[in-house]
């Protein structure tokens, strides 16, 4: 080919077929004889020949395309999610795109216009900071689920955990495993339906109901040191310690060990999410499983009910499973 890139009229040439007949085949038309659409598919692996996606779907109307916008790349849940997400896609002959935001809802309205633009069938948002009134937009323009938000507008479809019984087992587990007081490490996500407020709400029945009180302090990574450091000054020892996530947990056993103190015997320590590495020999990070792989694989279905035609929120709420290991064992 000299070069440059097969077109279809070179797949003709050689297939002895029409450009037409070659356009047809790409875009799987019924009415292509047998034998004409074996030869052109023999044409397009001899020439490495590959059909244009974008004007193939500007043909069907349909790109195939889903985006999906996620917060904090960094955090293993996510991550795991992301990959579970992707894979379930493929099995719905759909192709993600996947475009990590920062936690700036500005972020976020830039990747959905962005999907927007490049006509995307569907849309999934996982851990939104966007407010009701845009998710609405949103969703009142393509299919969209969102992910792991406890509330939403009508035109979305919801997949989440019960993040408040999630969070009590978690403070109850360490209230049963004597740890006193409890310390609620989060993080500040001011949105309505937001797991972080959720979790916290969580936490605070369980110590309620426990009879003791409670203690919220807001974390950002760069400044967990100073939290955990103020909390071994004031406590010393024996005190719990329930994360929002498993990757404020983690790095808060990192912390502790600063200190001398290890998890389980010296203090509680719970996540929430229970990703790969909190089972890993040497971690054992007691967690809650939130369901990720139901959780992704729902996802999928969703949106691909949407795009069937299906109307109608759908809300999935999935139920917490508290996994105990040695970080909450004395």
């Amino acid at each position: 080919m000299d070069g440059r890139r097969p077109t279809q009229v070179d797949v003709a040439k050689l297939a002895g077929v029409s450009r037409q007949t070659v356009s047809l085949v790409s875009l799987d038309d019924p009415r292509v004889s047998p034998a004409s659409r074996a030869a052109v598919l023999e044409a397009m692996r001899e020439l490495g020949y590959r059909p244009n996606v974008a004007a193939r779907a500007l043909a069907a109307r349909r790109t195939g395309f889903v985006g999906i916008a996620t917060s904090e790349l960094v955090n293993p849940f996510h991550g795991e999610l992301l990959e579970m997400i992707r894979r379930h896609c493929e099995t719905q002959g759909l192709v993600p795109f996947i475009v990590p935001v920062g936690q700036d809802p500005a972020d976020e309205r830039l990747a959905v216009e962005r999907f927007l633009q490049m006509n995307v069938d569907a849309l999934i948002l996982i851990s939104p900071l966007l407010d009701g009134a845009e998710l609405d937009r949103i969703g009142r323009q393509l299919p969209t689920v969102v992910v792991t938000r406890n509330l939403g507008p009508a035109s979305v479809d919801l997949v989440h955990t019960d993040d408040v019984l999630g969070a009590r087992l978690v403070a109850g587990q360490l209230l049963g495993a004597g740890y006193r007081p409890l310390v609620y490490l989060a993080v500040d996500r001011p949105v309505a339906g937001d797991s972080s407020r959720a979790r916290i709400r969580g936490y605070r029945s369980a110590c309620e109901e426990g009879g003791i009180g409670t203690r919220v302090e807001m974390v950002r990574h760069e400044l967990l040191g100073q939290v955990i450091s103020r909390t071994v000054e004031r406590y010393g020892h024996n005190f719990g310690l329930c994360c929002h996530n498993d990757l404020i947990a983690l790095a808060s056993v990192g912390q502790l060990a600063v200190h001398g103190l290890e998890p389980g015997r010296d203090v509680g320590v719970a996540g929430f999410d229970n990703t790969t590495i909190s089972g890993y020999p040497g971690v054992s990070l007691t967690s809650v499983d939130q369901g990720t792989q139901t959780m992704a694989r729902r996802v999928v279905e969703l949106v691909a009910e949407r795009l069937a035609g299906r109307t109608g929120r759908i809300d999935v709420v999935l139920p917490p499973r508290l996994v105990v290991r040695s970080s909450t064992t004395r």
